[in-house]
């Protein structure tokens, strides 16, 4: 599929902030650190006002077991905090959630100004969410974020989206949680993932718009070729497209592109930039620790060492929040 792309946001910025505060290890502030039984397996605990949040029924892993990744590491969920999405229903196939009647006349203008930025995501928003509050150390992160989650786990959240709010929605295409079964005592795959995720993401899209917030969403990088995830990559890719071209303040930045070959193809390893600390003889760093995560130390989040990827995914994704806070015309 096509790739739309945007320059980096003050390239000497980046390098200033991310010099400055000393990057080495990329880590969550107030986060807890949950290694899986097989101790390949890590998650990111955001702290919210002293507690942790969770959506009810994610599972602690950032990508499907039964697609190519590690086993759910069986940690007990913590206590929910008024955060935390609402408990799925109880039957096996939960009731779709109908894409709502958007209604774009009825959507407030955004403020000028925005002084706040919301990430809305999974395992890839957590990893890149410090990176974030580097290079954005003006704008407030509200963390709407949970390693193995969808967009389904996220529709009963309030967002905390206001006019004077950017919200970030960045979900590369889990389906592990109970709002993602299939029915048949499996999750769902190939185009009936695809399809939740535009029913999903219109109701996220909707409900951050009514708000009077801009909205960036964040497109995807490929997987490994053993998570055999291509076609709900692109498809998840092409669904942000079509509600960025559809839709007034709303707008797609392809932050995936950054860890990609240039003809879009995934990369484990791509040429070292100036903002690589550490380089590998052969020019090379690593962007994809594990097939899907960026941290080099596969299963670790938070990352213990340099995240090339991570930081570049995280330039993407400020470069999406800039042009949207500048952006008065829609």
């Amino acid at each position: 599929m096509g790739r739309r792309t945007l320059g980096v946001v003050g390239a000497a910025m980046a390098v200033t902030a991310i010099v400055s505060a000393g990057v080495g290890v990329v880590r969550v502030a107030g986060a807890e650190h949950t290694t899986g039984d097989r101790g390949d397996t890590a998650i990111v605990v955001p702290i919210v006002n002293g507690e942790p949040v969770l959506p009810a029924g994610a599972a602690p892993v950032g990508v499907d077991a039964d697609r190519g990744s590690s086993a759910a590491s069986g940690v007990p969920a913590p206590s929910p905090s008024s955060a935390a999405p609402a408990a799925p229903a109880s039957p096996l196939a939960p009731a779709p959630v109908p894409v709502p009647p958007i209604q774009t006349a009825a959507w407030p203008d955004p403020a000028p100004v925005v002084d706040r930025y919301v990430l809305a995501g999974d395992s890839l928003a957590q990893e890149v969410a410090p990176v974030l509050q580097m290079l954005l150390p003006d704008m407030p992160l509200v963390p709407k974020f949970w390693g193995g989650t969808a967009p389904c786990d996220w529709v009963g959240v309030d967002l905390e989206a206001s006019p004077s709010s950017v919200v970030v929605v960045t979900f590369t295409g889990n389906s592990l949680t109970a709002c993602m079964e299939d029915g048949a005592g499996g999750h769902l795959a190939d185009q009936a993932l695809v399809d939740r995720y535009r029913t999903d993401l219109g109701v996220l899209v909707d409900r951050a718009r009514q708000a009077g917030a801009r909205v960036v969403l964040v497109g995807q990088p490929h997987r490994a070729a053993s998570f055999a995830a291509e076609f709900e990559v692109d498809g998840i890719n092409q669904v942000l497209l079509e509600y960025a071209a559809a839709f007034p303040h709303v707008s797609y930045v392809d932050a995936g592109a950054r860890v990609e070959h240039p003809d879009g193809t995934y990369a484990d390893r791509l040429p070292c930039s100036e903002l690589d600390p550490v380089c590998a003889p052969d020019g090379t760093t690593v962007v994809r620790g594990d097939g899907v995560h960026f941290c080099p130390a596969a299963g670790k989040n938070p990352c213990p060492v340099w995240s090339s990827g991570a930081v570049r995914f995280g330039l993407g994704i400020a470069d999406g929040i800039h042009a949207a806070a500048t952006d008065t015309a829609g």
